[in-house]
């Protein structure tokens, strides 16, 4: 907020420079961010940027913030007046107000001033104006706006002329909901389409203003004006926040609206309003005032404990001081309390027994303040934080740290960036028409996405279930920047709607892209293309990184994947992801000048099956037997390697302690048509003693006799 220092100086009796007063501001919490120089023709000005929390709606305006520095310096403050006395017959026979949704409206005060010319206003006012960041407009736009700014409650003015009359004559104001899809324009003339969640102030045909954002063409001010309705209204912070995010408009109004106005302040700043409308405009203000309180609530009354106060700033106030703190910001304290009344009658243990809390009537502008901490705070902020004296912290016994499920993510992360990939974080909103462009079906199941009532402006309305769009937009990025050669993966969640109320189930993915040289052309190492064998190769060091077993590869079909050149993964005969190459067709979508690789694995089904520690195997203290063998079996899944290697080790026992595939050869004139060659790399070991020749030729024989039996493998002789 822009506070124009001449103006704060109106309600502030402050002796020192202006970068004093903003330092105790801030130190006190009210921070000021800068101060600027305000220049305008022969008009000097120092404006004040601050800096507020959501919570202190009360410090958006000159006037708050002047009751703020002099609770928290100590200067005095100069009371705010109004003095005007009405005039004519009562506003009562001219308007009339109905509140129809008191949710959305729990107060509306209107006051009549009659005869008005509308003009420029004066220069003082404009300068005022313009040094806080507000275009002059007319004397009476004018006066709304400067009210808005001195006491932080926004106002609108309303030409009588133009609202609809009910039966009796009046300017009829109905604060309703809007009817779903009511169109309405707003003072910018931009037309609204409406929604029923929208508050509107509208007469018995139309509606003339969206609640506490914009007024409406069809009411607005003007040089015709001669009869003005001010509104000083309080709206719901809920409905009119959803009403500005989903019309894009954010106005002065609104961010003070969504920060909560004081609700009994309505009618004293609808009368400074109409002061100054007369002081500018002319016009007299109507006797009476039409004031519409169905949210009429009791003050909330909340007590603090001194005990307590000190233990939690570390301080050693007295209870009467912690009262007059809390006297400087306005609250109407009740301390030191009275005697609470006997027990039993003549009890004299109860006899002149008082109840040490300070009672706090919290005042309407402090919705803010709820609970006793947030007297603490308040006491705290008066009495000055320069002021407590610092002390160490008492020792931890415990430290925080993560858990294991935490440190087997981390974990995760770093056996990928060892294989030499870059984490890569991206937003977990997509654009739906990413999934045409990673070739997605209609059917498939990753388009039941959780969408946002109001997209961004990229497009981006979902919350994505798969991650593979995400690191394509990364790669076309790279690609943009003429990089191809990527390597990047990335651990993020992803999110399953549930179907009705219910939440969406997260749950972690594992996405891994690859393209062009993995090694980046660095000097003297031999150069490597990415390709699906590295793909799965890192991914597997990854897994046995993290101590999982029961890993599979499968011939699989995924519509990103390029067809044949898909595998899906399983973890003990269960699906966890696909892996393989980026189709063409996506591939040209994204703009990658080089093959691509991508995989995407299911995060949590590995996590549940990981571990942190391995246990301790000994170094073998004998030497090792190695044997290679090539066998030729048909050309199908039913033997695949995966398959293969498992039958060897079953048939193999105990003494075989690896087996390694290494070479896969077809050639339909030497194998036959249909056939292809596996060869394997066969480790035998005893941890009691050397085997024997012996011993590894009656493994090797059992071993080709199983195979041969399963799959009708032949050994290959060359």
């Amino acid at each position: 907020m822009r506070v124009p220092y001449s103006w704060l100086t109106d309600y502030l009796v402050w002796e020192g420079s202006v970068e004093e007063l903003a330092h105790r501001l801030t130190m006190a919490g009210a921070e000021v961010e800068e101060i600027q120089d305000w220049t305008d023709g022969a008009a000097q000005d120092k404006v004040l940027l601050t800096k507020l929390t959501a919570n202190r709606g009360d410090l958006l305006s000159v006037y708050g913030l002047a009751r703020h520095a002099s609770a928290t310096t100590g200067a005095a403050r100069l009371p705010f007046e109004v003095s005007l006395p009405p005039v004519g017959p009562p506003a009562s026979l001219d308007i009339d107000v109905e509140i129809a949704d008191p949710v959305g409206c729990p107060r509306y005060s209107a006051l009549l001033v009659r005869g008005v010319k509308v003009g420029p206003s004066p220069r003082w006012m404009q300068e005022r104006l313009l040094a806080a960041g507000m275009r002059p407009i007319n004397s009476v736009v004018d006066c709304t706006n400067y009210v808005m700014w001195e006491l932080g409650q926004p106002l609108h003015a309303f030409d009588v002329a133009l609202l609809a009359k009910d039966e009796q004559g009046r300017a009829k104001i109905i604060v309703r909901r809007a009817e779903s899809g009511e169109r309405f324009v707003s003072l910018d003339d931009q037309e609204r389409l409406l929604e029923d969640t929208d508050v509107v102030i509208a007469d018995p045909q139309r509606a003339v203003a969206i609640a506490g954002v914009m007024g409406g063409a069809n009411s607005e001010v003007g040089e015709s004006t001669f009869d003005v309705l001010i509104e000083s209204a309080h709206f719901s912070a809920v409905l009119n926040r959803k009403t500005a995010m989903r019309l894009g408009m954010d106005t002065e109004a609104t961010y003070r609206f969504q920060r909560v106005v004081d609700r009994e302040g309505t009618l004293r700043a609808a009368q400074r309003s109409a002061q100054l409308i007369v002081e500018t405009a002319g016009g007299e203000l109507a006797a009476g005032e039409v004031d519409v309180y169905p949210g009429r609530r009791d003050p909330l009354v909340v007590s603090v404990r001194p005990e307590r106060a000190n233990a939690i700033l570390g301080t050693e106030i007295p209870p009467t001081d912690m009262a007059e703190h809390l006297r400087q910001l306005d609250m109407d304290v009740s301390y030191p309390p009275a005697p609470l009344p006997s027990e039993g009658g003549n009890n004299a243990a109860s006899e002149g027994r008082t109840d040490t809390a300070i009672r706090v009537t919290v005042p309407s502008f402090r919705p803010d303040i709820e609970r006793e901490i947030d007297l603490i705070e308040e006491i705290g902020v008066v009495h000055g934080y320069e002021n407590i004296a610092g002390t160490l912290p008492a020792v931890i016994d415990e430290a925080g740290t993560l858990t294991e499920r935490q440190r087997l993510r981390a974990r995760l992360g770093e056996v990928l960036r060892a294989c030499g990939l870059c984490e890569t974080i991206n937003l977990t909103m997509i654009d739906p028409a990413d999934l045409d462009r990673i070739g997605l079906p209609a059917d498939a199941p990753e388009r039941e996405m959780l969408t946002l009532q109001r997209s961004t402006d990229e497009g981006l309305s979902g919350l994505r279930r798969t991650l593979l769009p995400s690191l394509l937009h990364a790669a076309e990025h790279n690609a943009n920047q003429r990089v191809s050669d990527v390597a990047l993966y990335e651990i993020d969640r992803v999110f399953i709607p549930q179907g009705g109320d219910a939440s969406p189930e997260e749950r972690l993915h594992l996405c891994v892209l690859m393209q062009g040289s993995y090694l980046g052309g660095r000097w003297a190492v031999r150069d490597g293309e990415a390709d699906f064998w590295l793909l799965k190769g890192i991914l597997q060091e990854a897994l046995d990184g993290m101590g999982v077993t029961g890993v599979t590869w499968e011939r699989g079909k995924h519509p990103t994947f390029r067809a044949g050149h898909c595998a899906v993964v399983k973890l003990d005969g269960e699906p966890i992801g696909y892996a393989g190459e980026v189709a063409s067709a996506v591939q040209q979508e994204f703009g990658l000048p080089r093959r691509a690789y991508m995989a995407e694995l299911d995060a949590e089904a590995i996590l549940d099956r990981a571990t942190l520690y391995r246990p301790y195997q000994p170094l073998a203290r004998y030497p090792a037997a190695l044997r290679d063998l090539a066998i030729v079996v048909d050309d199908n899944d039913e033997s695949s390697a995966a398959k293969l290697l498992a039958a060897m080790q079953d048939a193999g026992g105990e003494l075989l302690v690896s087996v390694e595939p290494f070479d896969v050869f077809v050639n339909p004139e030497r194998l036959g048509a249909g056939k292809r060659s596996i060869a394997f790399s066969l480790t035998f070991q005893s941890p009691e003693r050397t085997l024997t020749d012996a011993e590894v030729n009656e493994a090797m024989g059992r071993i080709t006799e199983g195979l041969a039996a399963h799959f009708g493998a032949t050994v290959r002789a060359s």
